[in-house]
């Protein structure tokens, strides 16, 4: 199984609301018409609600397909030519990648129950000097230990890694990695990921962090709304 995850900033004079309205209603209606989706989640980006950062996108389309020639098939069908000729109706710019999901922890339910908790993305570039697998291999085996040691609040962490063989082709990966958190309620959420934490000390989290990516690392914290699951 593999995951195209793009993400969404929304155009120019267009209201978080009116452009999250949009997608819902109206974009991903379409979208999901076309083949061979196995799931299909948008995560609309919140803003305010004692946050203190900047979020990187408006949104994030997430689509599971069972592997690439799938995923071109849907891409190259009327039904997503449809969907790209919408695009400019309400989206300013995508970045995207490919990827593979290595889970981390599993909650084990159903999709749809997660749709009123709360997710932190992380977008990571690896440091100049690091291959793709190497930052790969220490985020699985070394990096993770770490958060979930930090994070005890998550109920769900999953790394998505950009398939290797996307690099130097047309589907060259936007970011190396993308971590995703989930929180079952606001109360859940850590200082940092608030960002109410800029002067405490390091955390080997966040020394392992400063280490291995580039930073600051963008970030977003969304709601889920399942469209295929």
């Amino acid at each position: 199984m593999i995951k195209r995850m793009g993400f969404v900033k929304r155009k120019e004079g267009m209201t978080l609301k009116a452009f999250h309205d949009y997608w819902l209603t109206v974009h991903a209606p379409l979208a999901s018409k076309a083949p061979g989706i196995r799931q299909y989640i948008v995560s609309t980006t919140i803003v305010g609600e004692g946050l203190t950062y900047t979020p990187a996108y408006d949104g994030l389309a997430e689509f599971w397909y069972d592997d690439l020639a799938a995923l071109e098939a849907a891409e190259s069908s009327p039904e997503w030519q449809m969907t790209r000729a919408d695009s400019p109706n309400f989206i300013g710019s995508v970045a995207a990648l490919f990827t593979s999901e290595v889970p981390i922890i599993e909650d084990g339910k159903p999709v749809r129950e997660r749709e009123g908790w709360i997710k932190y993305i992380g977008l990571l570039t690896r440091k100049a000097g690091s291959t793709v697998e190497e930052m790969q291999a220490h985020w699985r085996a070394v990096h993770a230990p770490l958060v979930c040691a930090e994070f005890t609040t998550m109920v769900r962490y999953v790394q998505s890694h950009a398939l290797p063989e996307t690099y130097g082709t047309a589907r060259h990966p936007a970011y190396d990695g993308v971590p995703e958190a989930w929180f079952e309620s606001w109360e859940a959420l850590p200082g940092p990921i608030l960002g109410r934490s800029a002067d405490a000390a390091p955390t080997p989290a966040g020394l392992d962090s400063a280490a291995t990516f580039e930073l600051p690392i963008p970030v977003m914290v969304t709601r889920e709304h399942v469209i295929i699951g």
